[in-house]
């Protein structure tokens, strides 16, 4: 956006029109019946770490961790040299430790498009049906209390920042030090931001989840750890997810609390890094990806012993119930661990094991397997058997050498798989897969989970061994996390992997977004009205249809897809939010605010609909009715800088100039891009400072080089500090990427700088 400039003057007269026109930019069921628990139960906090591989702890053997505080927790507990998970995706992984069944008991089979189905009991509202106080805090979208996670908390904070990845969609991921922060509230009896208050006492013992998502990819480990991990990032994701866990145990041990409570340590699933040529997970089942740590310590748990038997996802929720002294549902089809933390032998349980983001994402075949102690058998095109006593690493089938051990898994998992599914799955069956709306499939591709749940239609017959997809896994990926920032690389590959398979519908999806990227707008279009004429346009490619047409300044078609994609998902919220973008670029504001109000009806709080409608506000010189939209972001997340800088631009206009700054000096702390830049550095320069205001400025100009608006305040501050030279590039540069400014260039004029 241009602004039109003032001959060369005080610049504390642009700042108003500058903050205006920057804003224009802008089973059975365990029903919960309270009782009072004995004081004598203890306490139990569950820990669960996203993408944790076992072996990348040190008391797994990895000579290079930094655990010190999970090595310590398996020092004083009980550490089982096997822990098996179920499914190596989040959401179908954690279903099995909160539930105790297997994924063909809950019916949650992959991330998005599933439900935790209610008739499912849930570990939650068994302990609140104890009378325990209950909370959840979860740092990924995948736990999103719309898959049904929240059943049976009181408190269920899954609030995630909005985030400044341009990689990312916004609210996926919270990093550990901020759920720590909110768990630390809550255990001081301060409700985390959204979360209500717990019904218990302070006194009365609580059951704990807390989840961290830090090891999820891409490996950014933050501050110091990213140089002390610079060859093992990944490492430095589970040293960062440590330290916060050390800080929550500290919590607990300084107020007498971590005597009178069992922790569980353990993860939803591994990380291939490069194993059976995977770079992250859910392609395969292999134990990269499905072996994890799982680590038990607390009043009643004997101390510094390993135990052999095979712990698996399911007898997580056995196991607390166990050392609370609470009933085991006869439901769960786990089993509690407690006699093989006290040394008594256990007889081996063998482990279901799934995956069919192969088939729903790509049309490739599902894999599913059966895992014993020894052996481990993966019923697929082409079926695998190991020995995993002599192969941990899984590198050689064993198949036709002890064909009698494949034939014997084979026929047990058949019967698993062939069984009438539990009541309490059986009963949800239909209703266990759920429409994906767009926002939730772009938050899900956004963390690497491609479609987001969609099912890729398969030809009869034609079913691709993922062993033989997962060459284009790669390029993929690549194309996947390149789509906005690089979008030239990510068409190269994607357009690559389109050739080799022509069917795979999430690359032409994601193909389209990266046109999209690189402002190829016609080209986007004609992507998705093809899969729109092949019946295969979801409600995330509709959404993305319409961005284009009115990127193109196809207005009039633009609502019209919308429009039609609003009727036939009326619970969706995506639709409206893209309508009032249209709307707003037509100029019809009360329209806009009309469709943010209806977002506001479908999900109260709505971050996205309070912004819009508090830009409306501020644009329309309604000051106190800005100010409150952007208040309550910040009640729901404190760290939204987009909030702070606008509530710092209303300030400034009211003349409180000091606290302005203080707001903008915050929200460029918390997220340091070209906007937040710009506003601190126009506060600062037109209150006197311009000496502090022009690295801020060049900071600004360094996140967008090319905004005129940042150029010319760095112009017309360089001028006021007597810079004329500076002055005058600053300002040539605008005018290069927009002719179009009379006053700059009379201002340019008269700076008498070098002709441009």
């Amino acid at each position: 956006m241009t602004v039109r400039m003032l001959p060369a003057v005080c610049f504390a007269a642009l700042l108003p029109a500058l903050l205006a026109a920057a804003t224009m930019a802008a089973g059975c069921a365990r029903a919960p019946v309270p009782a009072a628990p004995p004081a004598s139960r203890p306490s139990v906090l569950l820990v669960t770490i996203d993408t944790l591989r076992a072996d990348r702890l040190g008391c797994y053997g990895h000579a290079g961790a930094a655990t010190p505080t999970l090595d310590g927790l398996a020092a004083r507990g009980v550490r089982f040299a096997t822990g098996v998970a179920h499914a190596p995706l989040t959401g179908p992984s954690h279903a099995c430790l909160l539930t105790g069944l297997t994924p063909l008991g809950h019916g949650f089979r992959d991330n998005g498009g599933f439900v935790l189905p209610p008739a499912v009991g849930t570990a939650a509202e068994d302990f609140r049906q104890a009378g325990y106080r209950t909370a959840a805090f979860v740092s990924g979208f995948p736990l999103d209390r719309r898959f049904g996670f929240d059943r049976g908390f009181e408190t269920y904070d899954d609030h995630l920042p909005r985030g400044s990845d341009r990689r990312r969609t916004p609210y996926v991921e919270r990093f550990a030090d901020a759920t720590t922060d909110a768990v630390l509230r809550w255990l001081q009896g301060t409700p985390s931001s959204g979360a209500s208050a717990s019904s218990g006492g302070p006194g009365s013992p609580f059951f704990l989840w807390v989840h961290y998502y830090d090891p999820h990819a891409p490996y950014e480990p933050p501050g110091a750890l990213a140089d002390r991990f610079r060859a093992a990032p990944y490492d430095g994701e589970i040293a960062f997810v440590d330290t916060q866990l050390a800080r929550l145990l500290r919590a607990l041990e300084e107020t007498g609390a971590l005597a009178r409570t069992v922790v569980l340590a353990t993860a939803d699933h591994g990380e291939s890094l490069g194993e059976h040529g995977e770079g992250t997970h859910g392609l395969f089942v292999y134990d990269s990806t499905l072996k994890v740590p799982w680590i038990v310590a607390g009043p009643g748990v004997p101390a510094g012993r390993v135990s052999s038997t095979v712990a698996r996802g399911i007898d997580v929720l056995p196991t607390l119930l166990d050392y609370a002294g609470l009933p085991i549902p006869p439901a769960i089809e786990g089993r509690s661990l407690r006699p093989a933390a006290e040394g008594r032998e256990m007889s081996d349980a063998p482990a279901y094991a799934e995956t069919l983001y192969p088939e729903r994402e790509f049309g490739w075949a599902p894999l599913h397997a059966l895992r014993t102690a020894r052996y481990k058998l993966i019923d697929a095109p082409h079926p695998e058997l190991y020995d995993l006593a002599a192969d941990a690493k899984e590198a050689t089938n064993r198949l036709r050498e002890q064909g009698a051990q494949a034939e014997e898994l084979q026929r047990k998992l058949q019967l698993a798989l062939s069984r009438p599914a539990p009541a309490v799955a059986a009963a949800a069956a239909g209703g266990a897969a759920a429409d994906v709306d767009g926002e939730t499939a772009e938050r899900l591709r956004a963390l690497g989970y491609v479609g987001g749940g969609r099912t890729q239609p398969v030809r009869p017959g034609d079913r691709r061994d993922p062993k033989d997809g997962v060459r284009l896994m790669p390029r993929i990926n690549r194309g996947m996390s390149l789509a906005r920032t690089d979008p030239a690389t990510a068409i190269r590959d994607l357009t690559s992997v389109l050739a080799e398979d022509p069917g795979l519908l999430m690359a032409r999806r994601t193909i389209a977004v990266a046109y999209e990227a690189a402002g190829q707008y016609p080209r986007a279009i004609e992507i998705l009205r093809a899969l729109e004429k092949e019946g295969q346009l979801t409600v995330e490619d509709a959404i993305v249809l319409g961005d284009n047409l009115r990127f193109s300044g196809r207005f009039a078609e633009a609502v019209e897809v919308l429009q039609r994609t609003a009727r036939e998902n009326p619970k969706f919220p995506q639709p409206w939010l893209s309508l009032a973008e249209v709307h707003i670029k037509q100029g019809r504001n009360p329209e806009a605010a009309a469709a943010y109000e209806h977002v506001l009806t479908l999900v109260p709080d709505h971050i996205e609909a309070l912004r819009g409608l508090g830009d409306i506000a501020l644009l329309e010189g309604r000051g106190d009715a800005a100010a409150v939209r952007y208040t309550r972001i910040l009640d729901i997340d404190p760290a939204d800088a987009g909030a702070m800088t606008k509530l710092g631009v209303l300030r400034m206009r009211a003349g409180r100039a000091d606290e302005a700054i203080a707001l903008f000096r915050k929200a460029v702390d918390r997220e340091p891009n070209a906007e937040a830049l710009l506003y601190l550095a126009g506060a600062l320069s037109s209150t006197g400072r311009p000496a502090e205001a022009v690295p801020v400025f060049e900071r600004a100009r360094a996140a967008d080089p090319r905004s005129t608006m940042i150029l010319n305040g760095l112009g017309l501050t360089k001028l006021a500090l007597g810079d004329r030279a500076g002055a005058a590039a600053a300002l040539r540069e605008s005018l290069r990427l927009d002719p179009q400014q009379p006053d700059v260039a009379r201002t340019l004029a008269e700076i008498r700088g070098p002709a441009s």
